[in-house]
C-alpha cells in the first residue's frame, strides 16, 4: 500500500506536466494521482525498461533528482541506423482503436559534443511483434531533467503486450540517461 499512495504523489506531480488543463485535474492530488495512475498502461519505472543493442545493458543508477529515483545511463556512438539502439516498454492494457495515447519520459543529455542538445533519433508508438510505427517523433534533449512527450491516435484495437513505446536513441556521440517512460491511454476523443 505504502508503494502505491508513493506512486499516487508522484504521478500527481506529473499530471501537470503532462499538460492537463484545469477542467481534466480532479479537485485533490490524491484523485489526480488515481486519474492518471488510471490512464498509465505499462509499468513506468526504469527497471522494468528494456534495453536492445548493445554489448552489455546499462546499468539502472540511483539518481534523486528524477521521478522514481531511478534512471539508465546509455554511452552511444552515433550511428546512420540510430534505431539500432534503444529501450522499449510494452502495453499492460488493452487499446481501443481511436484512443487517445500519449507517451511521456523523463531525459537528459549529460554529455554531447561542442555543447550541442542530445538528440533522441525516434520516439514511437509501435505495434509489434512485426514492428510498425503508429506515431513517432525525434527528440532534443536538454542537459537537466525534463518531462518529454508525443501523442496520437491507435489505429486499430490492441491486446495487451501488442504496443510498445520505443525509444530510438543511437543517433549522435553522446551520454543520455532515461529516466521512467509512461504510456497513457486517455480513451476516446470527446
Amino acid at each position: 500500500m505504502r508503494t502505491r499512495h508513493h506512486l499516487f504523489l508522484a504521478l500527481a506531480g506529473a499530471v501537470g506536466v503532462l499538460g492537463l488543463t484545469v477542467a481534466d485535474r480532479p479537485a485533490t492530488a490524491e484523485a489526480a494521482a488515481a486519474s492518471a495512475a488510471d490512464r498509465i498502461i505499462n509499468d513506468p519505472r526504469v527497471p522494468s525498461l528494456t534495453p536492445y543493442g548493445l554489448a552489455l545493458p546499462p546499468q539502472v543508477r540511483s539518481d534523486k533528482t528524477v521521478q522514481f529515483g531511478k534512471a539508465m545511463r546509455i554511452a552511444l556512438s552515433g550511428h546512420p541506423d540510430f534505431g539500432r539502439i534503444g529501450v522499449i516498454t510494452p502495453t499492460l492494457k488493452p487499446v481501443r482503436k481511436g484512443d487517445r495515447v500519449v507517451i511521456a519520459f523523463w531525459a537528459r543529455a549529460v554529455e554531447t559534443q561542442n555543447g550541442a542538445p542530445g538528440r533522441i533519433g525516434r520516439v514511437q508508438l509501435e505495434a509489434t511483434p512485426v514492428v510498425r510505427a503508429i506515431f513517432e517523433k525525434p527528440f532534443e534533449i536538454a542537459a537537466e531533467w525534463k518531462m518529454y512527450q508525443l501523442s496520437g491516435s491507435a489505429d486499430q484495437d490492441y491486446a495487451p503486450g501488442a504496443l510498445n513505446a520505443a525509444l530510438h536513441l543511437d543517433v549522435a556521440k553522446q551520454v543520455l540517461e532515461i529516466g521512467p517512460v509512461f504510456i497513457l491511454d486517455y480513451g476516446q476523443p470527446s
